[in-house]
């Protein structure tokens, strides 16, 4: 009932015109067709298909657990007894599973992983004699592609052994594809009502610099600069120059984006709209507290949260790269606090 539920309510707020959540999702439902290399002690057919649908969920970083329920048909054949009569020998199984996944990646980008588990499978065989429900266990290799859709659908593939206790044992290979669907409801920012303008008295329309790049509308080809960005001569970014993004911020020690931040970012997929040449490498930096591996960790996760909320917002994936740098890069001591906070920044690096 929970998963049901969370479909209906995230796939109404995808399709509402809230600010979208970056980041990993806190569950997601993946179905996956699968083709199966049949142990020849079954003694049916040595290729099968089959389905299995997973209901997954994080709970401690890369640390992921997932319940999946499957069946699949192994044979279904008419033959002859040995008294001569036809008589219909069919193959099915299906069975309940639970698997704890270990993912290589935030499940941002393109993320392989690692699962193993144990279950309950039937083995539902005609004659009735050998029916038998039996514990299995099963491990898997496998990789989840990045979005592929604004919904944030993706596509996971991967290779499991399934091991059943039935009979003298059997061992089975199974290839699958599939989808897998996010389950995470974007947070619904809040309204906010702009103050009126200030009476700034007559104003000289033909010398107006709406973005303050130093170039007048009139002649500026690119609109929305971000504050601090080098121009041309016709308002557009310079390339080979870093911009920090202001007011982007994440929750305490996670790469999870603040309702502020993702205001700020808006802002940002206006200005990439209005240069749309531009290539940028969005790079995360850290302070100096805390492991040299955390921290460069870290980064790279709120870097790739950044580039993945300008992706579900309109802008070209092709257009944007992620890459943390940890404490490798500060602007500032990180002897004080506030040279910490300086150097606890995201920015946008022009090409």
């Amino acid at each position: 009932m929970r998963l049901i539920l969370s479909l209906i309510i995230c796939s109404y707020l995808a399709t509402s015109p809230t600010v979208k959540a970056a980041g990993p999702e806190d569950g997601y439902f993946d179905l996956t067709p699968y083709f199966s290399r049949v142990d020849k002690d079954r003694d049916t057919d040595r290729q099968a298909g089959g389905l299995r649908a997973a209901y997954g969920w994080g709970w401690q970083g890369p640390w992921y657990s997932e319940v999946q329920v499957f069946g699949s048909i192994l044979e279904t054949n008419e033959t002859t007894n040995e008294n001569g009569y036809w008589e219909q020998t069919d193959y099915y199984m299906y069975g309940l599973g639970f698997d704890v996944v270990y993912n290589f990646g935030n499940r941002n980008g393109y993320t392989p992983y690692l699962l193993g588990g144990f279950g309950a499978v039937r083995d539902d065989v005609s004659p009735d004699k050998d029916d038998a429900t039996n514990p299995f266990l099963n491990v898997a290799a496998g990789i989840t592609t990045q979005e592929i859709s604004r919904r944030g659908v993706r596509l996971r593939s991967e290779i499991r052994y399934f091991y059943d206790f039935f009979n003298s044992n059997m061992g089975d290979w199974q290839l699958a594809f599939g989808i897998s669907i996010p389950l995470r409801c974007p947070p619904v920012a809040a309204a906010t009502i702009a103050p009126p303008p200030k009476d700034m008295g007559p104003v000289e329309l033909t010398l107006a610099d709406s973005d303050g790049d130093g170039v007048v509308d009139r002649h500026d080809r690119c609109p929305d600069t971000l504050p601090g960005a080098q121009v041309d001569s016709e308002g557009c970014v310079i390339a080979d120059q870093a911009v920090p993004l202001q007011n982007v911020h994440f929750e305490f020690n996670s790469a999870t984006l603040t309702l502020a931040a993702q205001r700020a970012l808006l802002q940002v997929v206006n200005a990439l709209r209005s240069q749309p040449g531009s290539t940028v490498e969005i790079a995360g930096h850290t302070d100096n507290l805390g492991n040299d591996n955390y921290n460069l960790r870290l980064s790279q996760s709120r870097a790739d949260a950044v580039r993945a909320f300008l992706i579900q917002n309109g802008i070209d994936a092709a257009r944007l790269t992620a890459r943390g740098y940890g404490e490798q890069q500060p602007v500032a001591s990180n002897s004080t606090e506030s040279g910490r906070a300086l150097n606890r920044r995201v920015e946008m690096r022009f090409h």
